[in-house]
């Protein structure tokens, strides 16, 4: 675990130090142009100062005024050889052939000279070190630098400030968000945030957000579920003691065929409370693949068709090709609930339709009846856990079409209730997106 606070300050310093690495070498490199230039300068003109000065008699060569620079003046006669040296050597620079600048190694070290060719006898040469030079140049850069580096104490202190500061906020909210009861779900406060820590708050407020409608969901699920699992478990119970206290093994027989009937209905309950409680939880998080639609409907009505025949209703299935992404498994539980419950709710001899058309680039699946119908004020509701219309005398949890509401708005659809066939009856009317 890193410290963002260790990383921007050392962060800081190391740029701090590499940009003083860079100046001190920008400077020094500058430094260096300007004292090339002024010292080419000042070699140029001693040797033009004495050329003009000099006759047919060889001149005394005295030290250079700038002879602490290193600065050495020799002067060459052409006609009689004779050559004189502001330093005492027997070695002299190589003379060029034309008047200019060059830098030649001489005695172990690399001099800048001048050669001037005052006229056809006399020939001046300036020399210096280079090494002079450079060390000249250094120390111009470090006046130039110290400035700088009484600063850098100062800066350093600034930065570590600036970062200290910019990082409070954060640890405010930190402390904020460790203080806070397990049980809180409160948003977190925003007020006087700087931009930066305020989306990542934002982002927990959010989340916050929706972890309190979930615990919300989940309480009313539990609340919604015990409810109703009450009564079927007392109803067993009852059925239990009917048995035991049957005088007649007709009468045991029947209340045991009442109690697997009992037993039957609370594990359909069960069985729904699962699949919801599977859907809830980061279902649209789960893998989703290509689904053909028009598959899936002539799966489920082929199994439900026996049903169907049961109570002498008429099943119509009329689809076209259609493919969506998504989960196979619910999208034929979706198909299957519609259906049952159509089953379920239409009289017999009533007629089903199921259909799978391709609206506006959308898949619309519509399972129509002629059967009593949903008033148009419960149109809303019925898809509310354990809610079933008034008036309804077929048995259910309330369950089915909950599930179906959850299945679609996974996948990133709508569903609507709409009027039934022959002008009566109900029609559901689920609306996916397509994949082609």
């Amino acid at each position: 675990m890193y410290s963002i606070r260790d990383r921007l300050l050392w962060t800081f310093f190391g740029a701090l130090i590499l940009a003083g690495i860079a100046a001190t070498y920008m400077t020094f490199i500058s430094a260096r142009a300007e004292v090339d230039r002024f010292l080419d300068t000042e070699l140029q003109q001693i040797a033009v100062s004495l050329g003009t000065h000099i006759d047919r008699e060889m001149p005394p060569v005295m030290a250079s005024p700038s002879d602490e620079q290193g600065i050495v003046i020799q002067v060459h006669n052409k006609t009689t050889l004779k050559r004189e040296s502001s330093r005492t050597t027997t070695d002299f620079f190589p003379i060029q052939s034309e008047t200019g600048f060059s830098n030649v190694l001489f005695s172990g070290q690399v001099w800048r000279i001048y050669c001037f060719h005052a006229n056809n006898e006399w020939v001046i040469v300036t020399a210096q070190p280079t090494n002079n030079r450079v060390k000249l140049a250094f120390s111009s850069a470090l006046h130039i630098l110290q400035p700088l580096a009484l600063l850098l104490p100062f800066l350093i202190i600034a930065v570590w400030l600036l970062v200290s500061q910019g990082l409070a906020s954060l640890n405010r909210t930190a402390k904020i968000v460790s203080t806070r009861s397990p049980t809180s779900i409160e948003p977190i406060p925003t007020k006087g945030l700087p931009r930066e820590i305020l989306q990542l708050v934002d982002a927990l407020n959010t989340l916050l957000g929706k972890l309190k409608d979930s615990l919300e969901a989940q309480k009313r699920f539990a609340s919604d579920a015990a409810h109703e699992l009450r009564t079927p478990l007392t109803a067993l119970k009852l059925q239990v003691q009917l048995a035991e206290r049957a005088k007649t093994p007709e009468a045991q027989l029947k209340a045991f065929a009442r109690l697997h009937a009992g037993i039957d209905r609370a594990t359909g309950l069960v069985q729904q409370l699962l699949i919801i409680a599977r859907l809830d939880p980061d279902a649209h998080k789960k893998p989703f693949v290509e689904v053909a639609l028009d598959r899936v409907i002539n799966s489920v009505a082929d199994e439900l068709a026996v049903l169907a025949q049961q109570k002498d209703i008429c099943l119509e299935v009329n689809t076209v090709s259609a493919q969506t992404q998504g989960m196979e498994d619910a999208l034929k539980l979706l198909v299957t609930n519609l259906t049952d419950n159509a089953i379920r709710y239409t009289q017999p001899g009533g007629r089903i339709a199921i259909s799978l058309k391709v609206e506006s680039n959308q898949a619309v699946i519509r399972v129509s009846d002629n059967g009593p119908g949903i008033r148009p004020e419960e149109r809303e509701r019925v898809f509310d856990r354990f809610y079933r219309a008034l008036g309804t005398k077929t048995q259910g949890h309330g369950l089915g079409l909950a599930i179906v509401k959850r299945i679609v708005e996974i996948h990133q659809g709508k569903i609507s209730v709409e009027d039934g066939l022959d002008g009566k009856g109900t029609t559901m009317k689920i609306t996916l997106p397509t994949h082609t």
